[in-house]
């Protein structure tokens, strides 16, 4: 890695750092006891980390999948798909799939997943028209999610906020922890493949001409990818646009090779999420900002720009 390669990412690295401290420290009076930090912002700030690292590695993954910059888990709606997997699962009690409502939002989010595959592969699809299935896949499942809230409980609709909107107040340690070591573990699992993944970068045609089997490999990342997204939904809800942010601008400090781009946009969306969301719950005390909007207020203005500036390019 270049001299200039390590200065970034230990730059990132330092900024997610200081973000953790800051959100494990800010607002708090000097005579607060130890065991607020330990027992709520500690796991909240670890959630916060988890869930950006693995958001904007799903970011970065799908772009390439589907050969599309603007492509991300909220806007291609396979984050609706996972809240909705795990809506339904808690509504039901479903806990007999693997890991719970987290299996289940992976099922829902795979469901989202495929379907967009296929759609992609149809001829007739460009990358307008797969984004905006994705568009309307993410407001059939959010419909959804608002529904079945609404039906299932006369006060179900203030609870579907927490799936549409986002939000990590609801961190545990164990939960937290089991969140973080998940999306460790499918973010070596995706980076382990990266020359496959650059291989993508060409096209189908030249991938295959290198050895790589493109089908086979799709199915793979969309599994892992599926299960990324599901571990992020299911412990904070819909939080939209960390995954498009984030490796826009990994992508422009270490360019488009997935060997720098994985893990710098690991540590950048960590490093963002747990500062949005101290910032979201400190600054209109004695209310809390669900962190979604915070991202969405961030991240919808860059989606326009990078949506414009592709369009001049053609």
């Amino acid at each position: 890695m270049k001299i200039g390669s390590w200065r970034i990412f230990t730059f990132a690295f330092f900024a997610w750092i200081l973000a953790f401290i800051f959100a494990l420290t800010f607002g708090i009076p000097p005579e607060t006891p130890p065991e607020l930090i330990s027992n709520i912002r500690f796991p909240r700030a670890l959630l916060a980390s988890a869930v950006g690292m693995g958001l904007s590695i799903a970011g970065a993954v799908l772009q390439a999948l589907f050969s599309n910059p603007l492509c991300e888990p909220y806007t291609l709606g396979i984050s609706s798909g996972a809240a909705f997997g795990a809506v339904l699962a808690g509504a039901f009690g479903v806990n007999f799939i693997v890991f719970g409502i987290t299996g289940s939002a992976f099922l829902g989010a795979l469901a989202f997943g495929l379907v967009l595959y296929f759609i992609s592969r149809h001829r007739d699809t460009n990358n307008l028209g797969l984004l905006m299935a994705g568009v309307m896949l993410g407001f059939l499942g959010s419909s959804l999610v608002a529904l079945w809230m609404a039906l299932a409980d006369p006060n179900g609709i203030q609870s579907a906020l927490f799936w549409l909107l986002g939000d990590l107040s609801r961190a545990r340690s164990g939960g937290a922890l089991f969140s973080f070591l998940a999306v460790l573990g499918c973010t070596v699992a995706l980076w382990a493949n990266w020359r496959q993944l650059d291989g993508l970068l060409m096209g189908e045609q030249d991938a295959l001409t290198l050895g790589i089997a493109v089908p086979r490999l799709r199915t793979k990342l969309l599994i892992l990818v599926s299960f990324l997204i599901a571990v992020c939904v299911s412990s904070a809800g819909m939080i939209g646009f960390i995954g498009l942010v984030v490796p826009h601008f990994a992508r422009r400090a270490v360019g488009s090779l997935h060997q720098k781009l994985i893990p710098l946009s690991a540590i950048g969306g960590a490093a963002l999420l747990t500062f949005t969301d101290a910032l979201s719950r400190s600054l209109f005390k004695p209310y809390e900002l669900p962190v979604g909007v915070v991202t969405a207020l961030l991240g919808a203005p860059l989606f326009l720009f990078v949506m414009l500036k592709k369009q001049e390019t053609r």
